[in-house]
């Protein structure tokens, strides 16, 4: 029989396409990547953003939240806050912190500078101005340096979970997923609240799964006493 010859349409990578996929390919070759993931309640968090609509301008989105929230608790872990190098470790003395941007040319990765000194409100105004920037094509490469920790968050579009790969030489990325109704124990009843999973992925180079698992524990008391984060 003849063969049959599939149609198709021939689409080039793009430049932002292939940059993107030789850091992930180094990414996944070079480091002994694993995962650690826990279910947060964030309740408080969305009473905190309730509060912030009636004061705050910009009002910070979950995502500016969570920058907020993870540059304080890096604070204290500072190998998290850092670049992984084959024969040592560079721990940042800056708190800069990057959220991935998707666009139509891929992922990009705006970065939030000194981010544990600034309020919710300039971490809010940065993150949109960029956000436009990197959608539009316009976001300069000097914007998209310096992180020492990266958070990815496919929770707006409804994914519930995910591992992301991190962005070399960066020692860890966070994964947020989708904030929605969940089952939790709560002074030992079963009620429905809004919670999210965080999936923390780590450089086993840098750190083991006990500091992870501190580092997750921090966060999440972060989430359910954010109070902290206003003032800070």
């Amino acid at each position: 029989m003849p063969r049959h010859e599939e149609s198709y349409t021939i689409e080039e990578h793009t430049r932002v396409r292939k940059a993107i996929g030789d850091h992930t390919l180094k990414s996944v070759n070079e480091i002994p990547q694993f995962h650690l993931r826990t279910l947060v309640d964030m309740e408080p968090l969305a009473a905190l953003r309730e509060q912030l609509k009636q004061t705050a301008d910009p009002v910070p989105t979950y995502n500016d939240l969570s920058i907020k929230a993870v540059a304080l608790v890096l604070r204290d872990f500072p190998r998290f806050n850092a670049w992984c190098e084959p024969d040592h470790l560079k721990l940042l003395d800056a708190v800069n912190v990057g959220f991935a941007v998707g666009t139509d040319q891929g992922v990009l990765l705006p970065t939030v500078r000194s981010a544990d000194t600034k309020s919710l409100e300039e971490i809010a105004t940065e993150t949109r101005e960029m956000v436009e920037l990197a959608r539009n094509g316009r976001l300069r490469a000097s914007l998209q340096m310096g992180a020492g920790f990266t958070i990815s968050n496919l929770g707006p579009i409804g994914i519930d979970a995910f591992a992301p790969i991190i962005s070399p030489p960066q020692a860890a990325i966070l994964g947020i997923g989708s904030i929605k109704p969940q089952a939790l124990v709560i002074d030992g009843q079963v009620v429905a609240r809004r919670a999210a999973y965080l999936t923390l992925v780590m450089d086993h180079r840098a750190s083991d799964g006990a500091t992870g698992a501190q580092f997750l524990a921090a966060l999440a008391e972060m989430f359910t006493q954010p109070d902290r984060m206003v003032g800070e």
